[in-house]
């Protein structure tokens, strides 16, 4: 058996939690040794992929999108880097039976699937934000009343809020930037100018939001609806708290479209085919903290 391996003090209950259930996977069911955290794959194992999900092209579409090995994502089974690719990408094996995990998680009213990316931005990035803001997935779909739609998916683990960088300082700090003009043009908020959309606890939220708004000025992204979600463990209560705050700032037409789903919801989603069914239990037993 494996040793569970070190912990890290300072985490709070559900980090730690999930530090720990992620570190007796590693243990337990991989049976890989650890590096310097019991949630760190060494770096043999984490270059053969343990990481991801073996079936359903998880493994290339993650080559597909990053062809370099990246310590960093590969490695650590706690940061949210990979996830999008074990819990996002297998949907593209099987988009009609997708169609109806789409609208059962997220109720999107979603009649196809026409693209899922893993890690997108618009370019040029001049045109949107002008800065580093990305989908953790993209799914662009047409619904059943015939609109096409784009529904961007940030993953989060244990992550909760973080300071500001310094494109978003300036970006904050100016009325006039591409995040504010959007904002107010959008006509989603009730005060397009509230200064808690800049604060740590809101601003990857509304900067996830914006790209999608900002997209649906660009003709040439073809959408008319966008969605913007946010998947998260039930654990974390942050993303509980800190979405429901956000919702409530937004105009009653724009709060249907952003959406906050537990990686339980979704995972309880899954279904329909062998394949699929097998795919949710993994899920189920990599990420569910009980």
């Amino acid at each position: 058996m494996m040793e569970l391996g070190k912990q890290y003090k300072p985490d709070d209950d559900f980090k730690a939690a999930a530090r720990l259930h992620q570190s007796k996977y590693r243990a337990e069911v991989l049976q890989v040794k650890d590096d310097e955290y019991g949630n760190r794959l060494n770096d043999n194992d984490s270059r053969a992929l343990v990481n991801y999900y073996e079936k359903l092209d998880v493994r290339k579409i993650l080559r597909e999108k990053f062809p370099q090995y990246s310590k960093e994502r590969d490695s650590d089974m706690l940061r949210s880097e990979h996830i999008p690719f074990n819990l996002i990408a297998p949907l593209n094996a099987n988009r009609q039976v997708a169609t109806d995990i789409l609208n059962r998680a997220f109720g999107v009213n979603c009649e196809a699937i026409l693209s899922i990316e893993i890690e997108y931005a618009p370019k040029p990035k001049g045109e949107y934000l002008n800065d580093a803001t990305a989908f953790d997935s993209y799914i662009k779909i047409i619904k059943t009343n015939g609109n096409k739609c784009g529904i961007g998916i940030e993953v989060k683990y244990t992550e909760q809020a973080y300071k500001i960088g310094e494109t978003e300082k300036r970006n904050i700090d100016n009325k006039d930037s591409l995040y504010w003009n959007i904002a107010r043009s959008s006509n989603a908020f009730i005060d397009p100018n509230h200064e808690l959309f800049g604060t740590d606890s809101l601003r990857q939220i509304w900067r996830n939001h914006l790209l999608g708004l900002s997209m649906l000025k660009h003709e040439k992204d073809d959408i008319v609806e966008f969605y913007s979600i946010t998947l998260f463990p039930e654990g974390n209560s942050h993303f509980q708290k800190e979405l429901l705050r956000y919702i409530s700032l937004l105009n009653d037409t724009e709060k249907s479209h952003v959406i906050g789903c537990t990686f339980e919801k979704f995972i309880s989603a899954i279904g329909g085919t062998p394949d699929f069914v097998e795919w949710k239990e993994w899920l189920e037993q990599r990420y569910v903290v009980k």
